[in-house]
C-alpha cells in the first residue's frame, strides 16, 4: 500500500510539473501575443496622428466656411428684407396715387362727357332746325 501512495505521489508530482511546463509555454505565448499587440497599438498610435492632425484643419476650416455661410446668409436676408420692405412701399405709394388720383379723374372725365354730349346734342338740334 506504500508503494501504491508513493506512486501516487510519484504521478501527482510529474503531473503538477507537467502542468508547469505547460504553464510556462501557455505564457511565453501570451506574452508573445502581448507583444505583437503592444508594436500594432504602437503602430496604429503612429499612423493614425497625422489623420487626427488632418482632421482638426478640416474642422477648423468647415468652422470658417460655416460662419462666412452664416455671414453670407444674414447679409442676403436683410437685403432680401430691405427689397420686401420697398416693394411694400411701392404698392402703398400706388394706393395712394391711385385714391388721390382716381376721382378727381372720373370728375373730369365725366364733366368732359357732359360738355361733349351738350355740344353734341346743341349740334344735333342746330341741324334739325
Amino acid at each position: 500500500m506504500e508503494s501504491l501512495l508513493t506512486i501516487a505521489q510519484l504521478l501527482a508530482l510529474l503531473s503538477a510539473a507537467a502542468l508547469c511546463v505547460y504553464l510556462i509555454v501557455v505564457l511565453v505565448r501570451f506574452k508573445d501575443v502581448l507583444a505583437l499587440l503592444q508594436k500594432d497599438l504602437a503602430l496604429l498610435s503612429e499612423r493614425s496622428r497625422p489623420v487626427f492632425d488632418n482632421l482638426e484643419v478640416i474642422t477648423s476650416r468647415l468652422k470658417s466656411v460655416a460662419t462666412t455661410l452664416e455671414e453670407h446668409v444674414s447679409v442676403t436676408r436683410g437685403s432680401l428684407e430691405a427689397v420686401r420692405e420697398m416693394a411694400e412701399n411701392v404698392l402703398a405709394f400706388e394706393r395712394r396715387i391711385q385714391e388721390s388720383l382716381e376721382e378727381p379723374v372720373l370728375r373730369v372725365t365725366s364733366l368732359l362727357a357732359a360738355i361733349i354730349d351738350r355740344i353734341t346734342s346743341r349740334i344735333s338740334r342746330s341741324r334739325s332746325d
